[in-house]
């Protein structure tokens, strides 16, 4: 018993926390990695990815008013007084916050930008319509995409199931209005809310300069 503890507890064991630049260079290079992954399916299914990115009023309204409401109600959820919540939340506490506390607020637009960018792009702008050419047809490529979403993000099961119900919103919203726009934007607002919000600014983990990393081009 004593053996299964110390595993557990290994297991369990925070991360070191990170500065701002090895934050943002994180950040960067495994949300970087996935637009080529996107061009890849894309490039097999026969489609470019970013076919279905266009400008349009109407598709950044719904990604800026679903990604303030996706972000109260999420943040809503987190203060119900069951089990599961307050593991998720202390697991959050322990692993997340430490790698991420040091980032400015600058910091966090970015990495929310490169989150929403990078991450539709390749869900939403090319596993979810390729997957659609198939024989699960647009409801079970939603399924299926959201699924490997929260696959992407299960660091516990209620972080599987909350990336993947929202991950069906994201995909419902792409295939209500066939364009990338609002599901990039949406996912961006929220995770900025999400960054902003939820985890204390901890400047004992900053390099002291005060500049983002992103303006001081190191």
């Amino acid at each position: 018993m004593s053996d299964m503890n110390e595993d557990s507890e290994e297991v369990d064991t925070p991360p070191e926390p990170m500065d701002r630049h090895q934050i943002m260079g994180m950040s960067v290079l495994v949300e970087g990695l996935l637009v080529p992954g996107a061009f890849l399916v894309g490039w097999w299914a026969g489609f470019d990815p970013m076919e279905k990115l266009v400008f349009t009023w109407a598709d950044m309204g719904w990604g800026f008013g679903g990604g303030i409401v996706l972000a109260l109600v999420v943040m809503a959820v987190l203060l119900l007084p069951f089990s599961p919540i307050k593991a998720f939340k202390g697991l959050m506490e322990r692993h997340m916050f430490p790698m991420l506390a040091a980032s400015t607020y600058p910091d966090r637009v970015g990495i929310a930008l490169l989150a929403g960018f990078c991450e539709e792009l390749l869900f939403r702008g090319a596993i979810q319509p390729a997957l659609g050419m198939t024989l699960l047809g647009p409801w079970g490529a939603l399924i299926i995409s959201s699924v490997l979403f929260g696959a992407l993000h299960g660091l516990s099961g209620v972080y599987f199931f909350l990336a993947m119900g929202i991950s069906l919103i994201l995909g419902g919203l792409y295939q209500f209005t066939d364009n990338l726009l609002g599901p990039m934007i949406l996912h961006g607002v929220y995770d900025l809310i999400i960054l902003l919000l939820t985890i204390p600014y901890d400047p004992l983990n900053d390099d002291g300069n005060g500049e983002s990393a992103w303006e001081d081009g190191e």
